[in-house]
């Protein structure tokens, strides 16, 4: 669970499904059961919830390097990472 202010003074709260730390930094994995018919078109229908997760852990501290959706349905997963 995350749960911080924002310099906007708005509050994120929410449940990250995955945070993988390595030694660049944190993926933030959210897994999605959507039926869909293409992985990475579909993706960007989360940018605005896994940027919002993202800007919480990199104000409490973390290096967040990118987000990822995990397609259990498809087994697919797609990446983005943040700096690129």
């Amino acid at each position: 669970p995350i749960l911080v202010l924002m310099d906007d003074n708005s509050v994120i709260n929410g449940l990250v499904d995955l945070v993988i730390e390595t030694s660049e930094g944190c993926w933030i994995i959210d897994h999605k059961s959507d039926q869909i018919e293409d992985s990475k078109t579909s993706y960007g229908k989360y940018t605005t919830q896994l940027n919002a997760y993202a800007e919480a852990l990199t104000k409490s501290g973390k290096t967040v390097i990118g987000t990822a959706v995990h397609w259990i349905r498809k087994g697919e997963l797609v990446l983005q990472r943040l700096d690129q």
